[in-house]
């Protein structure tokens, strides 16, 4: 499984403590951010990460996580998910089949937190039942 990732400035420093646990964990990634400049939109991020996700998962970030969230579901076939521990990436992969893993710029994630919500996300697998009913209904 690969990543393909995605930030604003705002988002940058928890995208690249992200970057350094996809290495440490050896998990192939595609940043596709430019230049994290403070005149970039988050909803141009969301759109370069949504339209690749399909086989690659999607992880992005923005000052809170949610504008970043709300902008890349907008996009068919994608559910973003914001997480900010594992339990909330394992609960988004179990029940919501997932597939883009978002957080917060502005909380402080350490890269073991990261590490842990990473292992999750790529870890659990959809139950599919009573989940894909309703998921199925997203689309």
């Amino acid at each position: 499984m690969r990543f393909v990732v995605a930030s604003d400035h705002a988002g940058k420093k928890v995208k690249d403590k992200f970057l350094r646990v996809l290495e440490d964990l050896g998990v192939e990634f595609e940043d596709l951010s430019p230049k994290n400049s403070s005149g970039d939109d988050y909803p141009d991020f969301a759109g370069l990460v949504a339209r690749k996700v399909g086989e690659d998962f999607g992880f992005l970030a923005c000052g809170t996580g949610i504008g970043i969230s709300i902008a890349a579901n907008r996009h068919k076939n994608v559910r973003a998910a914001l997480a900010y521990n594992s339990d909330d990436a394992r609960m988004s992969r179990a029940h919501n089949n997932a597939n883009v893993l978002v957080l917060s710029g502005s909380k402080e994630f350490s890269e073991e937190d990261i590490k842990g919500i990473v292992v999750e996300f790529l870890e659990t697998k959809f139950e599919g039942g009573r989940h894909k009913r309703r998921v199925d209904k997203l689309s």
